[in-house]
């Protein structure tokens, strides 16, 4: 058995790395989130920015990753085919749930339920103004 000074101070420690580890996480986490709000393209249209507080808040995490084979607007290639559908489909894959031809899933508000018809629609209508703007940079790239 270790003597007692020396347990304490390996508790100590590991409590100090503990909160070492969280602190350089949370660092981390918000260099990533400013980063990526900078491709995160902001606009004008009150609604448009709703949407943006929302998708930052509740839909980045996978859809700015591709977590789940979630579409990433900022790649038009996975956009193009989605933004020629109906805004109306989309809301309705959004708020339900989706299984798509490729097998990837999309749950009913993000597995978010807290999320409001309309907060999820104002966030469907940013993704897609932001894969819009992707789209037609690519296009004038060309």
């Amino acid at each position: 058995m270790l003597p007692r000074p020396i347990v304490i101070l390996c508790i100590v420690l590991g409590v100090c790395i503990g909160a070492l580890s969280a602190v350089a996480q949370a660092a981390n986490q918000a260099a990533s989130q400013a980063a990526s709000s900078e491709k995160y393209i902001e606009s004008d249209d009150g609604a448009l920015q709703k949407g943006r507080i929302i998708w930052l808040d509740k839909c980045d995490s996978c859809h700015g990753y591709g977590i789940a084979d979630a579409p990433i607007p900022m790649r038009p290639e996975q956009w193009k085919h989605r933004v020629s559908k109906q805004t109306e489909v989309l809301y309705t894959h959004a708020i339900e749930g989706f299984i798509g031809e490729d097998y990837s899933m999309m749950p009913a508000r993000g597995g978010n339920e807290d999320l409001g018809d309309e907060e999820v629609r104002l966030a469907v209508d940013y993704m897609v103004f932001l894969a819009r703007f992707y789209i037609n940079q690519q296009s004038n790239e060309r």
